[in-house]
């Protein structure tokens, strides 16, 4: 079985940043790599919940899919994703909390942060 590879890009927010990390996957997950995957973000420095742009992803499958439902239940992520991503509508059908763009995800953070809430997934 050949190796999927995924990138992980992370502009550097600064190191005394409170502001959740925007960033940008692309690349394939799938079992071969979902582990990795899964450290790579979790390694991120930063407050939680970054913000993951995933609409240059070209392939999920479904154990990236579930990699993502356990970083969201443990508040590590916000998804972005745009209604042009392959990934968009399966997303949609799976319910997963997702955000059209990493404005948008920021604004919702900041309005949940503003009112003393934990993140709360969902726009």
């Amino acid at each position: 079985m050949t190796r999927a590879v995924f990138q992980l890009q992370n502009p550097d927010n600064g190191a005394a940043s409170t502001a959740p990390a925007e960033v940008t996957v692309t690349g394939e997950v799938d079992v071969t790599n979902v582990d990795e995957f899964t450290r790579s973000v979790l390694d991120v420095p930063g407050p939680r919940p970054i913000i993951l742009e995933l609409s240059g992803v070209k392939y999920l499958d479904s154990a990236g899919f579930a990699a993502l439902d356990r970083l969201l239940e443990q508040n590590a992520i916000v998804l972005v994703l745009s209604p042009d991503s392959f990934m968009y509508r399966v997303a949609e059908l799976m319910c997963l909390p997702i955000h059209h763009d990493t404005q948008s995800a920021r604004r919702a953070l900041q309005e949940e942060q503003a009112d003393g809430l934990e993140p709360d997934l969902w726009p």
